[in-house]
């Protein structure tokens, strides 16, 4: 049986919701971790120092993080929603649905590593969710548009 470029496409898009929403989890549950690197790259100096010195501005820091985390978990479970109710049967509104929630979330977090200055071995997470988007997006485009 040959798959249709949608059902390939919705597939790459799926494994993008699932993708999105894993980090998401990750974000809101173990944000120390995640984000040392990055509190680093933008205060000049290490997570712990500013626990022991300014506690205020470094929870500050990882609240804002968890709150960012929580909000691409609802947007990983918009696209998987949106994905498996009309990508899949190719209907037209949820390609431009779909570039506009990963590309929004997947490009802002790019512009951010870039705009602090921190070009890492984090960005690799930022680079594969983009490349899955753009892959389940731009596979089917021929057959959901036409020429």
């Amino acid at each position: 049986m040959v798959k249709s470029k949608i059902d390939i496409g919705a597939w790459f898009i799926l494994c993008l919701g699932i993708y999105t929403t894993v980090v998401s989890i990750l974000w809101i549950f173990v944000t120390d971790i995640m984000f040392v690197s990055d509190f680093a790259a933008y205060t000049g100096t290490t997570y712990n120092s500013y626990l022991n010195s300014d506690r205020f501005f470094a929870e500050i820091y990882i609240i804002t993080k968890k709150l960012i985390g929580f909000i691409l978990l609802a947007i990983g479970l918009i696209i998987i929603m949106i994905n498996q109710f009309a990508y899949r049967k190719g209907e037209k509104w949820s390609w431009f649905a779909l570039l506009i929630a990963g590309g929004i979330s997947w490009g802002t977090f790019i512009g951010y590593k870039i705009m602090i200055g921190y070009i890492g071995t984090s960005m690799i997470t930022f680079a594969l969710g983009t490349a899955l988007l753009l892959v389940g997006l731009l596979i089917p485009i021929k057959e959901l548009f036409g020429k």
